[in-house]
C-alpha cells in the first residue's frame, strides 16, 4: 500500500510538472486550444445538420443528444489529460532508446510514461465539455445540484479510467512493433460511437461497445442517468468495469514490459 501511495505522489508531481511545461509557451499553448475548439465546433455543425432533417434520434432530441456529446467529450479530455503520452511508448521511448532510461527509475515505468503528457487538446475538450453540458442541463430543466455535479465528475473520470485502460492493454504493442500509435488510435476512436445513441446501431456495434470496448459505461449510460432514462442505473456500474479493464490492462502491459528487448543502437 505504501509503495502504491509513493507511485501516485510522484506520477502526481509528474503531471504537475507536465502542466507548467505546456503553459511555458503561452502563444502555442493558446493556440492549440483555439484549433481544438474549431474541430469540435465543426463536429457539433454535422450535429445540427443531422437534425434538420429529423426531430429526434431513436427518440433522442437535439438537446439530449448534445448533452450526451457533452459528457463525452469531458469524459475524452481527461483521457487526453491523462493518457494522452500513450501514445509515445512506441515511438518515442522504445524506438529512440529511452524506455531504457525508465527502467532504472525507481517507480513503475508505466507511471513515467503516463506523467509525461504534453497534449493541448484536454483542455479544449474541456472547454467545449462544460459549455455543452452547463447549457443544455439548463435547457433540458435538470436541477444543477452538488450531487449531480458530483457524479458527472466522478463518473466522468470513472470513464476515462475505462477509455485510459484500453489504450494501456493496446499499447503493448509497442513492445513488438516499436510503433503502435496506429493500433492505440484506432481502439480509441471506436468511443466515437458512445457519442450517438445505442439504438441506432446493429447488434454487433452495440456488443462490441457494451462488452468488448463498454465505451457505453464510460459516456451514453452516465447520460441517461442524469436524464432521468430508462437503464440509467447501469452507469453505477462504471467503476466496477474501470477497475476490472484497468487491472487487466496493467498485467497485459507488466506481461509485455517481461518481454520486452532494448532496442540497441
Amino acid at each position: 500500500m505504501t509503495k502504491i501511495k509513493d507511485n501516485i505522489s510522484i506520477y502526481l508531481s509528474m503531471l504537475s510538472c507536465s502542466i507548467k511545461s505546456m503553459m511555458e509557451y503561452r502563444v502555442d499553448f493558446i493556440v492549440g486550444i483555439i484549433s481544438q475548439l474549431l474541430t469540435q465546433a465543426v463536429e457539433l455543425i454535422f450535429i445540427w445538420i443531422v437534425f434538420q432533417n429529423t426531430q429526434s434520434l431513436a427518440g433522442w432530441t437535439f438537446d439530449k443528444l448534445l448533452l450526451l456529446y457533452g459528457i463525452t467529450m469531458l469524459t475524452i479530455a481527461i483521457v487526453d489529460f491523462l493518457f494522452d503520452s500513450i501514445y509515445d511508448i512506441g515511438p518515442k521511448y522504445i524506438k529512440d532508446g529511452d524506455f531504457d532510461k525508465l527502467l532504472l527509475r525507481p517507480i513503475h515505468p508505466l507511471i513515467s510514461v503516463i506523467g509525461d503528457t504534453k497534449t493541448f487538446t484536454a483542455f479544449g475538450y474541456m472547454a467545449i465539455s462544460l459549455i455543452l453540458i452547463i447549457s443544455m442541463l439548463i435547457k433540458l430543466q435538470i436541477d444543477i445540484t452538488f450531487m449531480l455535479i458530483a457524479k458527472i465528475i466522478i463518473f466522468a473520470f470513472s470513464g476515462a479510467i475505462i477509455i485510459g485502460a484500453i489504450m494501456i492493454a493496446f499499447s503493448v504493442t509497442s513492445f513488438y512493433t516499436y510503433k503502435s500509435n496506429e493500433i492505440i488510435w484506432s481502439v480509441f476512436r471506436i468511443y466515437t460511437f458512445a457519442q450517438y445513441p445505442v439504438e441506432i446501431y446493429n447488434k454487433f456495434i452495440r456488443i462490441l461497445i457494451t462488452f468488448i470496448f463498454p465505451f457505453v459505461f464510460a459516456t451514453y449510460y452516465p447520460t441517461l442517468n442524469y436524464l432521468g432514462m430508462e437503464n440509467g442505473w447501469l452507469m453505477y456500474l462504471s467503476p466496477i468495469v474501470a477497475i476490472i479493464f484497468l487491472i487487466i490492462a496493467v498485467k497485459i502491459w507488466n506481461w509485455g514490459l517481461n518481454k520486452y528487448r532494448s532496442t540497441g543502437n
